[in-house]
């Protein structure tokens, strides 16, 4: 899991904070009972909170996303559980934990549907990659920008099991020159 302080969501409080913890762990709960049932039989489609963007394409699970990230996803629901049956009053936005808790499953759910989660108002890097990679051989690279402006930000997710001899692996390779 990456670091809770590079993965959290924003500072939230009343409705939102509860819409948008609902969401995430209701979320990861059908993702989990997906892993357990029938994957064929599930065509996803849910409603987005008024706490979110609205999403701009249709969210579709990958199946195997869910494989690699069940056992994650098991682990981050029962930390969240306790959060999640709290009353919405005793719900507090700057908590670290919760937001640390919470952060982690957006991007568990984030990688599972392929669309970014992004509550109103929130901004977030322009440039998203999650690369899962078995073995890297030859100089991989995540996001390769070239010519770009003064501002660049990216937000990059690499999880490899072996870097072979002659293997390299770069998150982000920025040329602001072109």
């Amino acid at each position: 899991m990456p670091d809770p302080d590079t993965v959290a969501i924003p500072v939230l409080a009343g409705a939102a904070l509860a819409q948008g913890i609902t969401f995430l762990y209701g979320q990861a709960a059908e993702v989990l009972r997906m892993k357990r049932e029938d994957k064929a039989a599930h065509r996803t489609a849910f409603a987005m909170p008024e706490a979110f963007e609205p999403l701009d394409v249709e969210a579709l699970p990958d199946f195997a996303v869910i494989d690699h990230r069940a056992r994650e996803l098991r682990m981050l629901v029962g930390i969240a559980r306790p959060f999640v049956s709290r009353p919405t009053g005793d719900l507090d936005g700057t908590d670290e934990a919760l937001r640390a808790c919470f952060g982690h499953i957006r991007e568990a759910l984030e990688d599972v549907y392929g669309v970014r989660f992004t509550f109103t108002g929130e901004r977030r890097a322009a440039q998203r990659v999650r690369q899962t990679v078995d073995d890297v051989r030859a100089p991989t690279t995540g996001l390769r920008i070239r010519g770009a402006g003064a501002t660049v930000s990216g937000d990059i997710v690499q999880r490899v099991v072996t870097v072979h001899e002659g293997g390299e692996l770069t998150g982000i390779d920025i040329d602001l020159r072109g």
